[in-house]
C-alpha cells in the first residue's frame, strides 16, 4: 500500500513539474504585438491600434503613455483558442479607438504588456482637405496615388464610404477595369470624421490596380445598395427600412507602354527590388550537390508578376532548379512580394570554379531610373572527390630517368613549338647500336618481372568486377538509386582504368544512347524534388542494359584489354 502510495505521489510530483515547465515555457515564448488599421489619418479622424499577445492573461495593456499623444475613445478585448494536429495556443487582443491630437509625424509608443513591450509604430497626421465637402447623409470617395503610370506598375486605390444615417444592410461593390488585374489590401478599416461639423461613420478599402495594356483606363464607378433604418415609421420585425443608394464619380489613368530600352526583357516597375543569396557550408566535392538558395523581395508587385530567377549555364557545373517558393503580403500601402528558389549544383571538375555575376534589371517608380539587383561574382573551391583521379604527368619519351628524379622543362623562347627535337651527332652509329642492345636486354628483363604478377592481378580484378556487377544490379532491382550511383562508379573505374570517371555524367559520353537517357534520368531523380522530377526509375530498362551491352563502352571509345592503348614499345629488331 506505502508502495502505491508512493508511485502516486511521484507520479503527481512529476506531472506538476510538467505543467510548472509548459507554463514557464509559454510564458517565455509569449509575444505582444501592436498593429494600425491605417498609417495616414486626417486629423478628426479616428483610427483603431490592436494589441495581442499569443498567450492567456489577466494583464492589461498599459496605456498611460498613449493618453499622453492621443485621445482613447474606447478599449474592446477578444480572445480565441485553437487546437491544430495537438498543438494549443492562444491569442487575446485589445482594440483601442485613438484620435489624433495634432498634425505631423507621430508615433505610437511601445506598449507594455506584463513585463513585455510593443514595438513602436509611425503614422502620419495630416490636415483636413479644404475642398472635402460633405455630399449628402451617404456618399463615396474614390481617390488614387497616381494619375499616370506604366504597364504593370501598381496604382493605389482608396475607396471611402461616408454615411451618417443607420444602415440596417449593405453591399459596397468591388473597383473594376478592363485590362487590368486589381487585388484588395488588408481587410479594410471603419472610423469616424466630420464634414462641415456633420459626424460621420467611415468604411474605407485599399486595392492595388495594375494596368496590362497602354492607353486610358477606366475605372468604372463604385457603387454601394442599402436600406436606411433612420427613417422607419414603426417598429415592426419585418420592417427593413428605406433603401438607399450611392454611386461615385468614375476615375481614369493614362497607362504608358513599357519603355524601348526594356522591351524584350524582364519588366519590372517597383518601388524597391533585393536579392539575396545563401551557399551550403563547404568542402565541396566532384559529383556531390552544392545547395544555392536565391532570395528575391519586391516592393510594389504581387508575386504572380514577379520574374522567374535566370542564371543561365555556367561551366563545369549541372544546375537542378527546385519549384520556385513565393509569397505575398499586403498592406494598406503596397504589395510586398517574395521569390526564394533553391538549386542544386552538381561539380564535374575539381579545382577553383567561378560563379559568374548574376544581376536583374528593374525599374525604380520612385527615381524614373533604370536600377540592377546583384548576386556578386564568386569562386567556389572544389576538392576531386571519392572517385576522383589525380590527371597523370606526361612524361618526355626521350628522356629516361630514374624515380624521385626530377625533370626540369628547358626554357625557350616565346612562340617556338617544343615538342620537335632535333638530335645531332657527329657519328651516332655506335651510339645507336649500344643504346638498342640496352634497350631490348631492359624491355625482356621487365616482361619477365611482370608477366606473372600482372596475370594474378587482372584475375584479382576479374573477379571483383563480377561480384561489384552483382551489387548494381541488386541496387536496380532494389531502385536504391544512392547505392546504384556508387557501385556502378566503383565498377567502371576498375572495369575501365583507362577511362576512370568521378560521375555519373563522365560515363554518359562512353556508352550507347539508351543508357545515356537512363543515366540522365538517374541524375535529375538523385538531385531534383520529387514534384520536379518527371521520370520514374525504369527498373526493367535498366536491368536489361546491365545484363546487355549498356555498359560496354561506345564503338568511338574502345578499350585496349591486350596491351596499353598509349604503349610505345619498340617492335622486335628481328
Amino acid at each position: 500500500m506505502k508502495q502505491k502510495i508512493g508511485n502516486r505521489m511521484n507520479t503527481i510530483k512529476y506531472s506538476l513539474i510538467s505543467l510548472t515547465l509548459f507554463v514557464l515555457s509559454s510564458m517565455s515564448q509569449a509575444e505582444v504585438t501592436a498593429s494600425v488599421d491605417r498609417n495616414q489619418i486626417v486629423i478628426g479622424e479616428t483610427f483603431t491600434l490592436t494589441v495581442s499577445v499569443d498567450k492567456n492573461t489577466n494583464e492589461q495593456p498599459d496605456l498611460s503613455e498613449l493618453e499622453q499623444v492621443f485621445r482613447v475613445l474606447g478599449t474592446s478585448q477578444s480572445s480565441s483558442t485553437q487546437i491544430i494536429n495537438g498543438s494549443y495556443s492562444v491569442n487575446k487582443s485589445w482594440q483601442i479607438s485613438l484620435m489624433p491630437l495634432g498634425v505631423g509625424e507621430n508615433t505610437i509608443p511601445p506598449i507594455k504588456l506584463g513585463t513585455e513591450y510593443t514595438k513602436p509604430i509611425q503614422i502620419k497626421i495630416t490636415k483636413s482637405d479644404p475642398n472635402a465637402k460633405a455630399n449628402g447623409d451617404i456618399f463615396i470617395e474614390v481617390v488614387s496615388d497616381k494619375d499616370s503610370a506604366f504597364v504593370k506598375e501598381q496604382i493605389l486605390v482608396t475607396i471611402k464610404l461616408f454615411y451618417s444615417i443607420s444602415l440596417s444592410e449593405g453591399v459596397l461593390s468591388e473597383p473594376v477595369a478592363s485590362n487590368a488585374i486589381i487585388s484588395q489590401l488588408g481587410k479594410g478599416s471603419s472610423y469616424r470624421t466630420q464634414r462641415d461639423g456633420k459626424l460621420y461613420e467611415v468604411i474605407e478599402r485599399h486595392y492595388a490596380l495594375f494596368a496590362e495594356k497602354s492607353g486610358v483606363l477606366e475605372l468604372n464607378p463604385v457603387i454601394f445598395n442599402g436600406r436606411d433604418n433612420t427613417s422607419r415609421r414603426n417598429f415592426s420585425m419585418f420592417s427593413t427600412g428605406k433603401p438607399v443608394r450611392a454611386v461615385s464619380k468614375p476615375l481614369s489613368f493614362e497607362i504608358k507602354p513599357i519603355p524601348q530600352t526594356s522591351i524584350g526583357k524582364a519588366w519590372l516597375p517597383a518601388s524597391k527590388v533585393q536579392i539575396s543569396q545563401q551557399w551550403s557550408k563547404p568542402p565541396y566535392k566532384v559529383g556531390e550537390p552544392i545547395t544555392r538558395t536565391i532570395t528575391l523581395y519586391v516592393e510594389g508587385l504581387g508575386e504572380t508578376q514577379i520574374p522567374d530567377i535566370e542564371l543561365g549555364d555556367i561551366p563545369d557545373i549541372r544546375i537542378y532548379p527546385e519549384q520556385p517558393q513565393t509569397q505575398t503580403e499586403e498592406t494598406t500601402e503596397t504589395l510586398k512580394s517574395y521569390k526564394q528558389v533553391k538549386l542544386a549544383l552538381i561539380p564535374t571538375h575539381d579545382g577553383a570554379i567561378r560563379i559568374p555575376e548574376y544581376q536583374l534589371e528593374w525599374y525604380n517608380v520612385k527615381t524614373n531610373t533604370i536600377e540592377y539587383a546583384k548576386l556578386p561574382p564568386m569562386t567556389l573551391q572544389v576538392d576531386a572527390g571519392e572517385f576522383a583521379m589525380e590527371k597523370p604527368k606526361i612524361d618526355n619519351p626521350f628522356v629516361s630517368k630514374k624515380q624521385g628524379d626530377t625533370v626540369q622543362k628547358p626554357e625557350t623562347p616565346n612562340n617556338i613549338d617544343n615538342t620537335s627535337v632535333t638530335i645531332i651527332e657527329k657519328d651516332p652509329t655506335l651510339w645507336q647500336i649500344l643504346s638498342a642492345l640496352l634497350l631490348v636486354l631492359w624491355l625482356i628483363t621487365l616482361f619477365l618481372f611482370l608477366k606473372k604478377p600482372a596475370s594474378k592481378t587482372q584475375k584479382k580484378k576479374t573477379k571483383t568486377i563480377n561480384i561489384s556487377k552483382k551489387q548494381i544490379l541488386m541496387a536496380a532491382e532494389q531502385s536504391n538509386l544512392k547505392e546504384l550511383q556508387t557501385v556502378l562508379l566503383s565498377w567502371w573505374n576498375d572495369q575501365y582504368p583507362n577511362h576512370k570517371v568521378t560521375n555519373l555524367s563522365q560515363i554518359k559520353n562512353l556508352v550507347n544512347p539508351q543508357m545515356q537517357n537512363l543515366l540522365e534520368e538517374l541524375q535529375q531523380q538523385l538531385y531534383c524534388n520529387e514534384a520536379d522530377n518527371k521520370h520514374s526509375f525504369n527498373r526493367s530498362q535498366w536491368l536489361k542494359q546491365i545484363k546487355g551491352k549498356g555498359l560496354k563502352l561506345a564503338d568511338n571509345k574502345p578499350e585496349s584489354k591486350g596491351k596499353n592503348s598509349n604503349d610505345t614499345s619498340l617492335p622486335a629488331l628481328y
